[in-house]
């Protein structure tokens, strides 16, 4: 008699929830995008503690293994501060090999724009019959220092009136890192006072069914996600070495900083490696036309064997996911939400596939 009780007032309210979104829904969601921007920052500091904690983790189970520091505080504050050292050091050395050659490469671009428009405007000159609309293209004059005059000009133009408000974005946006940064290392100190803080309220206030439910379902995604993150540094990490090798092999230009370039971009599922052969493709442009057109071909060939053969096999068997569905979870999730869909597509799914697995392997029994 008590369970129906507490099932009928279980509905009752569900039942009025659900009538005041209905009724109420504009308010409701221009309410919750406000509450989002508002907690934005509190998010990113979970989704910092939750990536430094895999690294945090790996610290106190392999160096601060003497008994006595199992659970102390010097142990906890070496382990969050040797986590970001280890974060801050490898996107240092990305940074260090990859920005200075690409700047390099952008001046030696924007130094050869003038000779190649010379050299296209004079084979549509001795070419007329290409392109009916040659005479008016051959008054155009290309002067690089009045066009990045112009260019200046009307950006200045355009942020002249606005540029207290880029400065305020900016400063916001560095205000927003730090509140993410400060609550994620409290997040780490105390995220077992947190666990005990949540095991209880969970004991205290649901049905110790439902509670049991909470657990399986907070397990099972925290399992998805951390082999995800894994299995997707890993393939990057696979990604990257490959593209190094092809390219020392075909004797490409840039073949260390493009191949760190691409692994890195490989961290966003299967389209983020375009993102790195892109800017590759530019960087060997300004060495030769001609091998930047090879290296677009190989770069291609490697995505290609990436998407259909390494990724369904080390990120999909790393998280117990077929081929199939890892790819449709990443165009689904890209459609939908973009590169957030992209990056929790996987796991997400990931996750209600073992819940099916596991209901029916019950069912069964």
């Amino acid at each position: 008699m008590k369970e129906k009780k507490e099932l009928i007032q279980y509905a009752a309210v569900c039942a009025l929830i659900l009538y005041l979104l209905c009724h109420y829904w504009d308010t409701a969601v221009r309410s919750l995008f406000i509450f989002a921007g508002v907690i934005r920052p509190l998010i990113l500091g979970c989704v910092m503690a939750y990536i430094l904690n895999l690294i945090m983790s790996f610290y106190e189970r392999t160096i601060f293994t003497r008994r006595r520091l199992r659970s102390s505080a010097a142990k906890r504050t070496a382990s969050i501060l040797l986590s970001f050292l280890t974060l801050l050091l490898i996107v240092a050395l990305i940074i260090n090999m990859i920005v200075p050659e690409l700047k390099s490469c952008i001046e030696l671009l924007l130094s050869r724009l003038p000779i190649a428009y010379d050299m296209v405007m004079q084979f549509l000159q001795e070419h007329p019959d290409i392109f009916s609309f040659l005479p008016a293209m051959s008054e155009l004059q290309f002067d690089v220092q009045k066009l990045l005059e112009q260019l200046f000009a009307w950006m200045g133009s355009g942020a002249g009136a606005s540029l207290f408000g880029y400065i305020s974005s900016f400063v916001s946006v560095i205000f927003n890192l730090f509140v993410s940064l400060v609550f994620a290392i409290y997040l780490l100190a105390g995220k077992e006072w947190l666990g005990r803080q949540a095991d209880r309220l969970l004991c205290t206030y649901l049905p110790d069914t439902v509670q049991k439910k909470t657990h399986y379902v907070l397990r099972t995604l925290d399992n998805c996600f951390h082999r995800f993150i894994v299995g997707q540094v890993t393939e990057a990490l696979i990604l990257g070495i490959l593209c190094i090798l092809g390219m020392l092999l075909f004797r490409f230009p840039y073949a260390v900083m493009i191949g760190i370039l691409v692994g890195a971009t490989a961290l966003i599922p299967v389209l983020g490696a375009y993102i790195g052969a892109v800017v590759g493709i530019l960087m060997i442009f300004t060495e030769s036309p001609f091998q930047s057109l090879m290296f677009l071909i190989f770069i291609i060939v490697l995505q290609q064997l990436e998407n259909q053969l390494i990724y369904p096999r080390v990120v999909g068997t790393s998280i117990g996911l077929p081929g199939i569905l890892v790819f449709s979870a990443v165009m689904t999730g890209g459609s939908l939400f973009g590169v957030a869909g992209i990056l929790l597509g996987i796991p997400l799914t990931a996750a209600c596939y073992q819940f099916l697995k596991d209901d029916l392997r019950r069912r069964k029994h």
